[in-house]
């Protein structure tokens, strides 16, 4: 009888060895990383210069951009000169940089007019391209009234 008192310790001093090792070495699941403003920009930049795709942009915010392209001609884009092209590139920059602080703020007006300025003087070309999917795609559909964005600003298919 006393060797099965002696067992009995033996297995629950085991056990209780083995479930403190077990509870030592416990480490929480990481929680996953919350998205940061920065991630948020770095998508934003991906986006926002990507090569054009001619899809029609998605939003889930925006109403739905008409768009009309012909599968059979591959679209070229006007080319611009190296002033144009140093100018386009610059107010496009600027445009981008606006839309990360109208993401903050809710202040939509430099990048339209960014925007605006690429459309008129660098038409045809994919900087207006670029202008245009960010005005259809980027700004919210309320805004869009407000600033009174015209269906030529949104139409990509020129």
């Amino acid at each position: 009888m006393n060797w099965l008192k002696i067992v009995a310790v033996v297995v629950v001093l085991i056990v209780a060895g083995v479930l403190f090792k077990k509870i030592a070495n416990y480490k929480p699941a990481p929680e996953p990383r919350q998205k940061t403003i920065g991630d948020t920009f770095r998508e934003d930049d991906k986006r926002l210069r990507a090569e054009p795709n001619f899809a029609p942009p998605v939003d889930s915010n925006a109403a739905p951009v008409q768009q009309t392209v012909v599968a059979e001609q591959p679209r070229t884009f006007r080319q611009l000169t190296e002033e144009e092209e140093a100018g386009a590139s610059q107010s496009f920059e600027l445009a981008v940089t606006q839309r990360k602080i109208g993401r903050m703020t809710r202040q939509y007006g430099a990048m339209v007019q960014y925007c605006r300025e690429i459309i008129q003087k660098y038409p045809g070309s994919e900087y207006a391209y670029k202008a245009k999917r960010m005005l259809a795609t980027e700004l919210p559909a309320d805004k869009r009234e407000f600033y009174h964005i015209t269906a030529d600003e949104l139409d990509l298919s020129k």
